[in-house]
């Protein structure tokens, strides 16, 4: 039965393909010169997991980054004059109306050891910013930060988001238990790391709906990274500040020009978004 659906789904993302290939062709020039100026005003998200040569249990081998793959994405933003922000700076920027052309802001979730020990030192090395989503649960056991390796990265300016408390989709779980996953989790690590106050959250799995987003706000949270892939802009984040873009960078096999398609599909989804085409429509009907 699954195998069926994601074959339909396949062959439904394929149509859409191929309609969004035939009307760039049929617009021509004009479709070129809009989506040159649409990426001027649309900033990436980018979503990391682990960052490191060792093997780990709970991740797929694909989204363990190696080390110098990493570093060659720092490189290449750095070298084409990407600003490189947390979602924080990038947020403060698009609540304000400033320009974010060649702006991308790093996302690393889970909390990974290795988001100390290897990222850390490759952002300061570059002098670039990121988020660490954590999950309370699993701080501090044999593969996760514990609380002077989160408190190190604060310290170097980085910022510190939740990832829930126990990492559950919470478009699967009961309401009720929305207050322990968000709430809980902002108020542990307030007291956790000397007042910190989380405002970013990141949904596990890409997990959410209406019913999450109302409780992400109650529970203070100022906004939130989905699954979807697109770029933010001022209408973008005005709009829905807690269902903010973001897209899946993973270690295709294809190097550095993995990387360059991940971050070119970015812009094209928020490009074609505008022209009321959204592929993340076919996602949700897997994820939720």
């Amino acid at each position: 039965m699954m195998k069926k659906i994601f074959a339909a789904l396949l062959g439904i993302t394929l149509l859409v393909a191929i309609g969004c290939g035939a009307a760039w062709l049929l617009n021509g020039e004009r479709w070129q010169q809009e989506y040159a100026a649409f990426r001027k005003t649309g900033a990436p998200v980018l979503m990391y997991h682990a960052v490191g040569d060792e093997e780990g249990t709970d991740w797929p081998a694909s989204l363990i980054m190696k080390p110098q793959l990493f570093e060659s994405h720092l490189r290449y933003l750095t070298e084409r004059g990407y600003t490189i922000v947390s979602v924080e700076q990038l947020a403060y920027r698009l609540e304000r109306g400033e320009s974010v052309d060649k702006y991308v802001a790093l996302s690393f979730d889970d909390g990974y050891k290795n988001n100390y020990s290897v990222v850390l030192p490759l952002l300061q090395k570059y002098g670039a910013k990121g988020s660490f989503f954590v999950i309370n649960r699993e701080m501090g056991d044999e593969l996760h930060m514990n609380e002077q390796e989160i408190k190190a990265l604060i310290d170097a300016g980085m910022e510190l988001g939740s990832h829930t408390y126990s990492h559950n989709p919470l478009a699967k779980i009961e309401e009720k238990y929305l207050v322990w996953e968000l709430d809980t989790s902002r108020y542990w690590l307030k007291k956790k790391f000397d007042g910190y106050i989380v405002r970013t959250l990141a949904y596990p799995n890409g997990s959410y709906n209406s019913t999450v987003v109302a409780a992400a706000k109650k529970y203070g949270f100022y906004r939130a990274l989905t699954g979807h892939v697109g770029v933010n802009t001022a209408d973008t984040y005005k709009r829905a500040p807690l269902e903010m873009y973001r897209v899946t960078v993973a270690d295709d096999g294809n190097g550095l020009e993995g990387f360059k398609r991940r971050l070119e599909q970015a812009y094209f989804w928020g490009f074609l978004q505008t022209k009321g085409v959204d592929i993340n429509i076919v996602r949700d009907l897997v994820v939720q």
